[in-house]
């Protein structure tokens, strides 16, 4: 069985921690080491969307995949949409299901929330998170330009 749950301070960080540090990865994934704290810290914020896939088979808890992301407010009109940061599926994990799940989960957040929208963005040439985005019937598929600046910490 499947499960995909949105995690808050109140669960087993701890222990998810661990099966995130654990799990299989690659670079598609660009993932950096997890901490309790840190975790914790992340999901206090006001607004914070974390969600965890598993499998459950009996007594056996398989993780699957998670992703991050925000609810937002636009500063007219009151407005309410998710950002979606991240989707991240383990490697030995994909085409399964688990992104599907996933991105259900945080569409049903979404609507409950009240959001009008959720925005999501992936690399032009990041082909499979495009076959799963599109399969989704999303109501606008848009080719932008994105920019990244990074800020040297002193």
């Amino acid at each position: 069985m499947i499960t995909t749950n949105r995690i808050t301070s109140a669960d087993d960080l701890a222990r998810l921690v661990a099966e995130i540090n654990d799990a299989s990865w690659d670079e598609a994934n660009d993932m950096a080491a997890y901490d309790v704290d840190e975790l914790a810290a992340y999901l206090d914020r006001q607004d914070t969307v974390f969600v965890a896939c598993h499998h459950i088979d009996g007594m056996t808890r398989t993780l699957l995949g998670i992703a991050s992301g925000r609810l937002e407010i636009k500063p007219y009109d009151r407005e309410r949409w998710l950002y979606v940061d991240e989707v991240d599926v383990c490697a030995d994990r994909r085409r399964r299901g688990t992104g599907t799940a996933i991105m259900q989960k945080l569409l049903e957040i979404a609507r409950d929330a009240g959001c009008v929208e959720v925005w999501l963005g992936t690399e032009v040439d990041n082909h499979p998170a495009n076959v799963l985005y599109g399969s989704l019937d999303p109501s606008e598929r848009e080719t932008f330009v994105g920019y990244t600046w990074e800020i040297s910490v002193e």
